[in-house]
């Protein structure tokens, strides 16, 4: 029997963890399968497989007939039976009332890849619907050893925007980098925030996976936006000295650009009941997108109406296929439909940026969070795949030695293969549209994921274990599908065999160049990193290079109360590893002697040393190379630091001639020249 709740793990600072017993026990029970089914719900079956199910049955019953029906995907039907006697047996158990045999049917051969459904029955014994996903043995490949460079929308300055950075910001973005030779260029999550709060900002913590964040759409591009009508109710309302003021701040005045956002497309909104061609496009694009759409739109009309607390939303509403939902949404259409409406402009936007990027031979290398708030759009769409009772984090690591609780109900193994794991595989390949590459965060929660009862110390959580080897599959069949790359963010303590099974599927590994490093503290050269890997200077959590040169992220961790060490200690310590570093970068033929104090020099040199790797691919940092000190985001905080709300110091208008950024793609292009993706 598989153990899928750890007893004990090991944590990234190497100490062996016990969880508790009654931990133990209260996850098991979470987690326990339904005893002696007659087939599981889903099988996952590799490209070129026989279609072959696992069936359990009274022994008695082997001089039976399987009578079976499969539809695939594409509609097509085929039907077929299969004397029990020729089945292997696989598994026998004896059991008080009877032994019970196991038997592997071959039904069929090699089907195409998709999620197909199959009926079975046998006599009285057995009956049900199975859903088959046939999975590529591989995920899509990356072509040659390319380059990119990645930012954060939101922090994006122009003087266009309304105070955050927004798809048109973007697409000069990618123009910028596309001309200089770039390949990718990275952005964080682009998830459904919270629409009612929109302070709640990280992107790591949204509403939903599935659906965009609004707050991103140019409401300048907006087709309905020039109207007189739109023009008039604007000025009427003197939008204009909003969003001037949103637009001059240092940090995103979140709710300040909700409102002024807001605004304006509800008066586009309005205007499109004049415009029937647009009109129509709209209905079209909705019909397409199903009910899970309307699910969210629905969500978000009620979410205004009783707030994120759905425990105190009236017991009718709590649970999407009740009737009282359908009242609701008939009582209020017009919100719903403006949900609607913000999703369809920012899926058209995103989908011009991609269009426009390529062009440019640049595509977008986007960003997939481990998971949803407790109260999400997504848990309450489909609460079964999730378990609300518990929580995920991490168990003490370097970042934070009191381990992390992110308080994100996690997927439920159980319920993740109903319906041939449609939920993951709606949300993966999702996030792979308009895109060419996708980073999943924390990509161990293919194979575990560290749970902790809701409201306990995250030391006191455990380890509970996921069907690995079906979801890489279920990865691998998103990216085929949309020609994405996928690479796995397999930082911290790493699953015997993780790197391993990803590396099968063809999944690239997350390297960062301060990590990686030898026992005695060295940087490992170029020529030992793996090729399927994307290799990198940092990311969202940690400083920038110009900040971990001077130890500033120590400084402001001893500030705000997070650093477990005494900061002259901790301040020598990088000192050393900046002398290190140096080193490294001078012998390595990438810095110059001289320019050691020169923190352009640097950024440049690190990425050059990245770039001489074999990684199928290089990711900069643009905050490092803009010269920017603080953070993003402090990981361990919520109020003590505002996190994903820095803009850059540089505005999207003079990227083109910024030297800085220049130099760094030039000394790209020259280890990577003419890479494609």
């Amino acid at each position: 029997m598989i153990e899928r709740v750890a007893r004990s793990y090991v944590d990234a600072l190497g100490q062996e963890r016990r969880a508790s017993p009654e931990t133990v026990a209260r996850f098991e029970a979470l987690v326990a399968e339904e005893a002696h089914a007659f087939v599981a719900p889903t099988q996952v079956l590799r490209e070129g497989e026989p279609l072959a199910l696992d069936i359990t049955l009274p022994a008695i019953s082997w001089p039976e007939i399987v009578q079976w029906s499969l539809v695939r995907e594409d509609g097509n039907l085929e039907e077929g039976t299969l004397a029990l006697r020729d089945a292997e047996v696989v598994r026998a158990e004896h059991r008080p009332e009877s032994t019970y045999d196991t038997r592997r049917v071959v039904l069929a051969p090699a089907q195409p890849l998709g999620v197909h459904r199959i009926a079975l029955e046998v006599a009285a014994y057995g009956r049900a619907v199975v859903h088959v996903v046939v999975v590529p043995r591989r995920a899509h490949a990356p072509q040659g050893r390319s380059w990119g460079i990645a930012l954060q929308i939101y922090t994006l300055r122009s003087a266009r925007n309304a105070g955050i950075g927004d798809f048109a910001d973007l697409r000069e973005v990618c123009r910028v980098l596309g001309q200089r030779g770039a390949s990718y260029v990275g952005i964080n999550p682009l998830h459904a925030p919270f629409r009612d709060d929109p302070e709640a900002a990280s992107p790591y913590a949204a509403s939903s996976r599935r659906w965009l964040n609004w707050l991103y759409v140019a409401v300048d591009e907006v087709a309905e936006f020039s109207s007189t009508r739109v023009q008039a109710e604007i000025s009427g309302k003197h939008l204009s000295a909003r969003r001037d003021a949103a637009r001059a701040t240092g940090q995103v005045d979140y709710a300040g650009v909700a409102a002024y956002k807001d605004a304006v497309l509800r008066s586009c909104f309005a205007a499109l009941r004049r415009n029937p061609a647009r009109r129509s496009r709209l209905d079209a694009w909705c019909e397409g997108q199903g009910d899970a759409l309307f699910r969210f739109a629905a969500f978000e009309a009620m979410v205004t109406k009783y707030g994120r607390d759905l425990a105190a939303w009236p017991a009718g509403l709590r649970t999407p296929a009740s009737p009282d939902v359908a009242l609701f949404a008939a009582a209020n259409d017009r919100a719903i439909r403006y949900a609607m409406y913000l999703q369809w402009l920012a899926a058209e936007q995103l989908h011009a940026v991609a269009e426009d990027a390529a062009q440019y031979g640049v595509q977008l290398y986007r960003d997939l969070a481990v998971g949803v708030d407790a109260n999400a759009a997504d848990v309450w769409a489909d609460g079964r795949a999730y378990v609300e009772e518990v929580s995920v984090g991490a168990p003490p690591d370097v970042l934070n030695t009191q381990g992390q609780d992110w308080g994100l109900p996690p997927l439920d193994p159980r319920g993740l293969g109903r319906e041939g794991y449609a939920e993951l595989l709606a949300v993966v390949q999702s996030n792979c549209r308009d895109a060419g590459a996708l980073r999943i965060d924390h990509a161990f929660s293919l194979a575990r994921l560290y749970w902790i009862p809701r409201g306990g110390d995250p030391r006191s959580g455990t380890y509970v274990t996921y069907p690995v080897d079906d979801l890489r599959g279920i990865v691998a069949l998103a990216s085929v599908r949309e020609c994405c790359v996928v690479i796995g963010e397999d930082l911290g303590t790493v699953p015997v065999g993780f790197r391993e099974r990803m590396a099968e599927t063809g999944i690239l590994s997350y390297r960062i160049l301060f990590f990686e490093r030898r026992d005695d503290g060295t940087f490992i050269p170029p020529e030992e990193y793996p090729a399927l890997a994307l290799a990198t200077s940092g990311t969202h959590d940690l400083p920038t290079i110009g900040a971990w040169l001077r130890a500033e992220d120590a400084a402001l961790r001893d500030r705000l109360g997070l650093l477990e060490t005494d900061l002259r200690a901790a301040t020598a310590e990088r000192e050393r590893d900046r002398a290190l570093l140096l080193d490294t970068l001078v012998a390595h033929g990438d810095l110059a002697q001289d320019a050691r104090d020169d923190d352009t020099a640097i950024v440049i040199a690190a990425n050059r040393y990245l770039a001489a790797t074999p990684c199928a691919i290089v990711m900069a940092q643009l905050d490092d190379i803009l010269s920017e000190r603080a953070p993003v985001n402090v990981p361990g905080t919520s109020v003590q630091y505002p996190n994903w709300r820095r803009k850059l110091g540089t505005d999207v208008d003079v990227l083109a001639n910024d030297d800085r950024l220049t130099r760094l793609c030039a000394a790209l292009n020259d280890i990577r020249p003419g890479a494609t993706t």
